[in-house]
């Protein structure tokens, strides 16, 4: 379906592959794979997604499935080609975790594990009431709009977080305006009451406080390897903010 953009960090041990969040790239864990690497045996690989970061443009949406499937397919021609190691988990947050989900039920011998940093988890109803709200207008020459954007990535971000963190994601969301809600639609159309029982992979829930609080707790019900924890003191930007803590939880899982 197109070519996919990668980050890899090289370690000793077992691979984490990093599934963003939508409207951003696999930029977005840069901090913690490189603190992951740093402090711990495990390598990490962050793709950006169809349509995200420096991976291909696509110009129709595509499912969770697709999504889940070009990742299979990269991971499978890095291993093949013994670029990699095959011992690999999938950590995603947000729509990521939809994605990792997927990976494990579609190919159980490449996704030995599976890490929900918070899963979106959406009733029928929730769902029907995004994708009815779901913008999919992109830059346009009104300033609110870009006002609007630096805000809420930059202005609005939590204590502690750099400036040039915030504005890679701020530049992220600028690249995929057009088509960003791509992923959106994905996830808003994913059965998760569905698809989430049929993972049978050793799964690690960690929460935070956020909006998908309770939707991860509801989530968690619904797996059954699941391992339920949540974060201490958590303000948003976990992945900046609360690396040590994640990490911590990832190591404990694989003990």
């Amino acid at each position: 379906m197109g070519q996919l953009h990668g980050r890899l960090y090289e370690n000793s041990g077992p691979m984490i592959i990093c599934l963003h969040p939508v409207p951003y790239s696999g930029a977005y864990y840069e901090t913690f794979c490189e603190t992951l690497v740093a402090s711990t045996h495990f390598s990490a690989i962050s793709f950006d997604m169809l349509g995200y970061g420096q991976s291909s443009a696509i110009n129709n949406p595509i499912t969770i499935q697709d999504y889940a499937a070009t990742v299979i397919e990269a991971m499978n021609t890095l291993v093949s080609e013994k670029l990699i190691d095959g011992d690999c988990s999938a950590l995603g947050f947000h729509t990521g975790a939809a994605i990792a989900n997927e990976m494990a039920i579609l190919a159980p011998d490449l996704v030995k594990k599976v890490i929900f940093v918070t899963y979106p988890f959406f009733t029928a109803q929730k769902r029907q009431e995004l994708i009815d709200s779901m913008s999919k207008s992109g830059v346009d020459e009104n300033f609110e709009y870009l006002q609007s954007i630096w805000d809420f990535t930059i202005s609005n971000r939590p204590e502690n977080v750099p400036f040039k963190r915030a504005l890679s994601n701020f530049n992220d969301q600028l690249r995929s305006s057009e088509k960003g809600w791509f992923g959106f639609q994905a996830m808003f159309n994913y059965l998760s009451e569905e698809r989430l029982p049929l993972l049978n992979a050793p799964t690690l829930i960690i929460n935070d406080i956020s909006s998908l609080t309770e939707a991860t707790r509801k989530a968690s019900k619904m797996v059954k390897f699941g391992n339920y924890v949540e974060l201490d003191n958590t303000k948003g930007a976990i992945f900046q903010l609360n690396v040590d803590q994640i990490i911590s939880h990832i190591n404990a899982f694989y003990q």
